[in-house]
């Protein structure tokens, strides 16, 4: 029998810390301190004890999504993990449950995450998590450049800006709702690898680059902007324009977001992924 769900208690971070790292061997000990720092809050994580022990735990950060200026409540399902030890026993589609009847108790209308690698996709689709989560992925070329354009790093003082081109970027997709907050969240995270481009002083491009590459570009002479910073060839990340790559799911949680989603792609990036 499997053991009863309940919120992480404050004491548990060091077994997390140790949960998320087992599972996600590619992150750093320092992004995890980041994490706890930020976006973690116990009373959003659900996990699973037996033994004494954590066998599988995940987050569900409250987000939002927006549609044609229409925005709808959600939560975003992050570091889902089960130790090695519980695995293959049902514990994490438990959890996925509790957090879809959670989020309906909520108001929120879909829950969504993004898949570590696309062969997950498939995973998430036996718990009703349809696969509508896209992006646009291709080498940038170079291109000449502009009279009066420059490059430099993105201030505080961008953000509007920055919000500006990603909404305009999004156009009609399901996509979500970036605040001032989310950018001072992402500021800090990509600490000095926020570049924009800027023509005759209005911000017309930005790109945000760690040490994976260039994890969102968008606006009027993305490309160029990737080029300018990794080189030609770099692949620039952003945005789908017509059928694009899946990237991440959406689990519609009542009928008439299910309906929403048949004809409906939908974006979502910058999330600690």
């Amino acid at each position: 029998m499997i053991p009863a769900i309940g919120f992480a208690a404050r004491g548990d971070e060091p077994a997390l810390r140790k949960l998320y790292q087992t599972c996600f061997p590619e992150d750093e000990a320092a992004f995890w301190n980041w994490i706890f720092q930020h976006p973690y809050r116990p009373e959003n994580t659900l996990v699973i004890r037996e033994g004494g022990a954590l066998a599988a735990s995940l987050q569900m950060i409250p987000c939002g999504l927006c549609l044609q200026q229409e925005q709808f409540a959600a939560h975003y399902i992050y570091a889902a993990a089960t130790a090695p030890a519980f695995r293959g026993q049902g514990r994490m589609a438990k959890l996925l449950s509790e957090a879809a009847a959670l989020g309906r108790a909520k108001g929120h209308r879909f829950s969504v995450l993004i898949t570590q690698e696309d062969s997950l996709l498939d995973y998430y689709a036996q718990f009703g998590y349809l696969p509508r989560l896209f992006c646009r992925r291709e080498s940038a070329l170079d291109e000449p450049g502009f009279p009066n354009e420059k490059l430099r790093q993105a201030e505080k003082g961008d953000i509007p800006a920055l919000n500006g081109i990603y909404e305009a970027s999004c156009g009609e997709l399901l996509h979500g709702v970036r605040t001032s907050g989310h950018w001072l969240t992402q500021m800090e995270l990509f600490s000095g690898g926020i570049w924009l481009l800027e023509r005759k002083g209005s911000v017309c491009a930005y790109g945000f680059f760690d040490e994976r590459g260039c994890a969102e570009a968008a606006g009027e002479g993305a490309e160029r902007l990737v080029c300018r910073v990794m080189g030609p060839g770099g692949t620039i990340q952003s945005p789908p324009r017509g059928e694009g790559i899946p990237m991440g799911c959406i689990r519609p949680l009542d009928p008439g977001a299910s309906a929403l989603l048949l004809n409906t792609q939908g974006y979502l990036n910058l999330m600690y992924n």
